[in-house]
């Protein structure tokens, strides 16, 4: 209701813009017109006291804004022609669009401009037919002229369409029935779709705005959108304006804190009507003797605290309870609504609803639903979180669905809902964590209570049923979503729940940025006791949470701690965790205390510990825990500074014999010579390693020489060693050498990366010679050797009766150098298996020796020639040799090989016809769509032996390919197909070690 001092004020603000003569025909402009019509809607919807905030000067942000939302690019020196304004439900977009059309019309802003045309997404929907002249010329004034005339200089008019979400237009007609002819009469939803796909005046501009969920929709409607982002209150804001709403400062203290702990309820609050309402609650549970914390623990708790407040037990005045069947209706228009996001009810939808104007009169006056001013079937819910909550509610009051005699809508489907994730379906997401909630049995009760009816628990196992299917899907997305659930399962605060819910979930992905999500992760994953594989990234390390919240509430420091206890408690509660990774964590002293408590506990059971790319702070390096857990065999440091103290507590639980550790991975750990010596001196008494990487360190040939001491001693158990990239010459070689000789167990040696040259080749060829030798695998990848060291090994490998796979890749050996490797390689005692030779300068002349190997040596079954201009007539030469019954060939590598569609007929040759070719890497290769149609074809077979081909994921992705592949994944399942070979660690087998 209106006071009268703003009564007074619109009337006198009607007086400054419009002359006492009303007649348009007298002189009025089209910029008086609209500054008139822009106050009569402002007045009409705002509430008492807001009227004059209109007339008020545009904050400096807010201008600010306004000013350079068509600057130029500096790019491309244009002006953006369309512009998204994106932001939340109640944010201020409709107000800043107001107030531009205002500053417009007043001369202070967008002078490129004649024209500025508003138009609201909810008006143009109860419109039905029109031209466009028609559509935007409702109060046009006589005296302007012809709105032709004015249409006639489009690259001079700026549109701005507020509220897109609200438009009830599906935009789903093809291009040619889009308008080019404003003064043609067509249905008003093909005119704004005509008018945003830039075939309605193409010069024009374009302001849009939107809520943040509604992009997905808006966005392919668009050409080259720019986008302008409202964020409301930061963060310091909201806790100031939650300061100036509770008044009290030690109770606003208390609930900014609580607030902060539920980053969904901290989050609203960056609406400034939203965080009034949530201080309203907050306000009136600590008056009834409720507490702030327990409130604000879930989203669902305070919004079920809310919505029950607004229909008391005891009707009072026009309030009364809705019945079941009213309030199902409802709630399932409030998830048809979310699921559309379309959140304004035109009659169509409370027709469809079977809801009547006496039925809505029930919701308005408890202030759940609010009617629009103008149109009087037109209503929209008090806030879009009291739409997610009641669409929620909607699944608890569902009817039997297994009795009903027609299809269930999209939006009935809860399996659809889970799968969906806070990226791609951000409307979605509040909804789902409220349906979670209100599995809750208080929060069951107080619905109960409030409206006086039972609520039936069995979506509970229809949740459970679906938490059991996604568990099925490994992918990255899987993982997301997974992430997402868990806040979700949160909500519930029901440990039996979260127990079966999480039974189906073996691995798990997730990131702890803030306290908030560690109390949620911590809650919930102490209650996953099938979990196999954890990956933990912990950011938020103690110092960090407590300076980051601004404020240090007593006993918050061990609040937080316990958090941490709880989370890693996994490690020994959880009997089935095998596997951790700490991927790019922070780890602080308390954190490492933890954690090595909790690796120390004899029911801790975890085998694999991956500790990439960490951040220890203040050097609490702390690796302790391996002298006394036995169970803990695979540990990888890639990536993360031992320090001090981190290389003196490993060294120490080498030297014990209750240290297991099998695997360890210190690749780019900053190791130096000095460090390898003492890591050295502790191997020397170790038993139990078999596997030692130190590759990307700088150990140069003395650290290699303190190396090789430990395998020359006869009780080293090492069996592989990396030492790629550790700036070994061929200095180095001569004692490295010698220590092969004399190792009895070292079977894989990487050398990668490492100037060794045709000597340092030299030197280890005359070692793979020698009959102690034990070498199975050698890689010398990028090791800077020419054809003379490929002379030197080609030689070896007439000797040697171990070797197995060698890697050779990145060398310059030219077509030369392969033909002096394939002069061994083929005769029939050579026992070599694999052969890599990417990036070898290797052209089609290769092609013939290497042939011939494959005809000759039974033994070869894998080839790597990747990144070689071996051309289509290298692979005709190959195909020719694959086609012998007596090549063995398994694997090959065709990466990058200057293939072109024109070698079709000799890859579906190789596909079709060879029975012994199992997987082939074709990626980074000029095969068109027609090619790998064809390819597909023949993969569709289930005679097909193919069981892994690698493809360019772009190409992939392509819809026109992505159909073909579909249909082989269906008529040919055993076949993978894609960028990632399956079952290998790194994702590809040519990146061996």
């Amino acid at each position: 209701m209106k006071t009268e001092d703003d009564e007074m004020e619109y009337e006198a603000s009607k007086e400054e813009t419009v002359t006492e003569d009303k007649d348009f025909d007298d002189g009025i402009d089209y910029r008086t017109v609209i500054k008139e019509n822009i106050f009569t809607m402002w007045y009409k919807t705002s509430l008492p006291g807001e009227f004059a905030t209109l007339n008020c000067v545009i904050t400096p942000k807010d201008q600010n804004l306004l000013q350079h939302i068509f600057d130029e690019d500096i790019q491309t020196s244009k002006a953006p022609q369309t512009v998204v304004l994106q932001g939340a439900a109640g944010i201020g977009k409709t107000t800043l669009l107001k107030k531009a059309v205002l500053e417009w019309a007043d001369g202070n802003l967008y002078q490129q401009f004649t024209h500025v045309f508003y138009l609201n997404g909810r008006e143009i929907s109860q419109v039905k037919e029109k031209s466009f002249a028609q559509l935007i010329s409702k109060h046009w004034p006589s005296s302007e002229g012809p709105i032709e005339q004015v249409l006639s200089k489009p690259s001079s008019l700026l549109f701005i369409i507020d509220s897109f979400d609200e438009l009830d237009f599906s935009f789903e007609e093809p291009q040619f029935a889009l308008c080019k002819d404003w003064t043609q009469i067509s249905p008003v939803s093909f005119l704004i779709s005509s008018l945003l796909r830039k075939v309605m005046l193409p010069e024009s501009y374009l302001l849009v705005a939107t809520r943040s969920t509604a992009w997905k929709r808006l966005v392919p409607l668009l050409q080259k959108p720019q986008r302008v982002k409202l964020s409301g209150l930061s963060k310091n804001a909201r806790m100031d304006y939650i300061h100036h709403l509770l008044k009290d400062k030690a109770w606003a203290m208390s609930a900014i804190y609580s607030l902060r702990m539920n980053w969904r309820l901290f989050h609203m609050c960056h609406v400034c009507h939203t965080c009034q309402m949530i201080c309203t609650v907050l306000k009136g549970q600590v008056e009834k003797g409720g507490s702030v914390q327990e409130t604000c623990k879930t989203s669902t708790a305070l919004f079920t605290y809310y919505i029950c407040s607004l229909f008391p037990r005891i009707p009072v005045g026009c309030v009364t309870l809705p019945n079941e069947t009213l309030l199902r209706s409802l709630c399932k228009a409030a998830a048809e609504g979310i699921w559309t996001m379309k959140h304004v009810l035109y009659q169509q939808n409370l027709r469809k609803h079977e809801l009547t104007r006496e039925d809505i009169l029930l919701f308005l006056d408890a202030k759940v639903l609010q009617q629009d001013t103008e149109y009087e079937n037109c209503y929209m819910f008090t806030h879009l979180h009291v739409q997610e909550f009641f669409a929620a509610l909607y699944y608890l009051l569902r009817e039997n669905l297994e009795e009903q005699d027609y299809p269930s809508e999209p939006f009935e489907n809860l399996y659809l809902l889970l799968e969906s994730n806070h990226i791609h379906d951000p409307h979605l997401e509040q909804m789902k964590c409220f349906l979670f909630g209100l599995l809750n049995k208080d929060r069951v009760r107080q619905l109960e209570e409030t409206f006086n009816l039972t609520v039936s628990m069995e979506v509970r196992e229809e949740l459970l049923a679906c938490l059991e299917g996604l568990e099925k899907d490994d992918s990255t997305l899987s993982q997301l979503r997974f992430q997402d659930l868990l806040h979700c399962i949160y909500e519930t605060q029901d440990e039996q729940f979260i127990t079966q819910a999480l039974m189906y979930f073996q691995k798990i992905i997730v990131r702890v940025d803030e306290e908030p999500q560690l109390r949620i992760y911590s809650f919930c994953l102490k209650h996953c006791h099938t979990l196999k594989t954890m990956r933990l990234t912990a950011r938020a390390d103690l110092k960090n949470m407590l300076d980051t919240a601004e404020m240090c509430l007593e006993g918050a420091a061990v609040q937080i701690i316990h958090y941490w206890q709880d989370l890693f408690s996994v490690l020994h509660t959880n009997e089935s965790l095998i596997e951790m990774d700490l991927y790019e964590s922070r780890l602080d002293e308390s954190l490492m205390k933890i954690l090595n408590e909790e690796l120390s506990h004899p029911k801790c059971k975890l085998q694999k510990l991956i500790i990439r790319a960490v951040d220890f702070l203040n050097g609490c390096q702390d690796f302790t825990f391996l002298a006394s857990n036995k169970k803990v065999t695979h540990l990888d440091l890639k990536d993360s500074d031992l320090g001090v103290n981190g290389l003196k507590t490993l060294c120490e639980a080498l030297k014990c014999q209750g240290c297991k550790l099998r695997v360890l991975r210190l690749a780019s750990c900053d190791l130096n010579v000095a460090r390898c010596q003492k890591l050295s001196n502790a191997l020397q008494t170790n038993r139990s390693l078999v596997f030692l990487n130190l590759s990307l360190n700088n150990l140069s040939n003395d650290g290699v020489k303190s190396l090789c001491e430990v395998l020359e001693n006869p009780n080293c158990s090492l069996e592989r060693l990396a030492l790629a990239s550790c700036g070994l010459t061929k200095a180095g070689c001569k004692v490295l050498s010698s220590a092969l000789t004399k190792s009895k167990r070292l079977t894989h040696l990487c050398l990668s990366d490492n100037i060794l040259e045709d000597e340092g080749i030299k030197l280890l060829s005359h070692t793979l010679k020698h009959p102690q030798c034990t070498l199975q695998s050698l890689v010398l990848r990028s090791c800077s050797f020419t054809p003379i060291g490929s002379e030197h090994l080609s030689a070896a490998l007439l000797h040697n009766r171990s070797l197995v796979h060698l890697d050779l890749g990145q060398n310059k050996l030219a077509d030369n150098g392969v033909k002096l490797l394939c002069h061994s390689l083929q005769q029939p005692h050579c026992n070599l298996q694999e052969l890599e030779l990417m990036s070898c300068v290797l052209t089609s002349k290769a092609c013939g020796d290497l042939a011939s190997v494959l005809v000759n040596n039974s033994n070869l079954w894998s080839l790597d020639l990747g990144h070689n201009i071996l051309d289509d007539a290298g692979l005709n030469i190959l195909c020719d040799a694959l086609r012998n019954p007596n090549c063995h060939i398994q694997r090959l590598g065709l990466e990058n090989c200057g293939l072109t569609p024109g070698c079709c007929q000799d890859l579906l040759g190789i596909l079709s016809n060879n029975k012994s070719v199992i997987q082939m890497n074709l990626m980074k290769n000029a095969l068109d769509h027609e090619a790998i149609k064809n390819l597909c074809k023949v993969l569709r077979s289930p005679a097909c032996k193919m069981e892994f081909l690698a493809l360019d994921k772009k190409e992939i992705l392509k819809k026109k390919i992505k159909k073909f592949l579909v249909d082989v994944r269906i008529n040919n399942p055993h076949l993978v197909i894609g960028p990632e070979c399956p079952n290998t660690e790194s994702g590809c087998w040519w990146n061996y070690f």
